[in-house]
């Protein structure tokens, strides 16, 4: 893990530990891959995750998703379908939320049909954890985006 980038360096042990935590994917296959992002924001948890938790509306903090429509009631097993600006490898993508705790800050869809270049894309899985930090006197929230 500490090859990785957390755009200050390399993740820290604190980072490792929660994505040794939240982020499991099993063994993956010679043919699979795996990433992670760490994304420091200056502001507090209850912020961030404000944004963060919108199944509903990823729009609001993701710019290159231009719509979002949730299929059915916002729980757990709910699908969602966003189209995607031009520009990227896909036009649109159906998302099923798979958890969401807001006592522990974690986000987790799966990703499950949809007009993109996956090739099998019920098997792409994405993770976010936030957590709180203090760093050089100021609020942090660290976001870990796990695919």
């Amino acid at each position: 893990m500490n090859e990785n980038s957390n755009g200050r360096g390399v993740i820290g042990s604190v980072e490792s530990e929660y994505i040794r935590r939240h982020h499991k994917h099993g063994d993956l296959a010679d043919h699979q891959c795996s990433s992670a992002l760490v994304k420091h924001i200056k502001a507090p948890v209850h912020l961030v995750w404000s944004l963060v938790r919108r199944f509903d509306q990823p729009q609001k903090y993701k710019p290159f998703i231009s719509r979002c429509v949730v299929l059915g009631n916002l729980e757990i097993g709910s699908l969602r379908e966003v189209d995607v600006r031009s520009g990227l490898p896909a036009t649109t993508s159906t998302e099923r939320l798979e958890l969401l705790d807001d006592d522990e800050h974690i986000f987790s869809i799966r990703i499950v049909g949809g007009d993109h270049r996956l090739k099998i894309p019920e098997k792409f899985k994405f993770c976010c954890t936030l957590r709180l930090v203090i760093w050089n006197s100021q609020v942090h929230t660290p976001v870990l985006y796990i695919s």
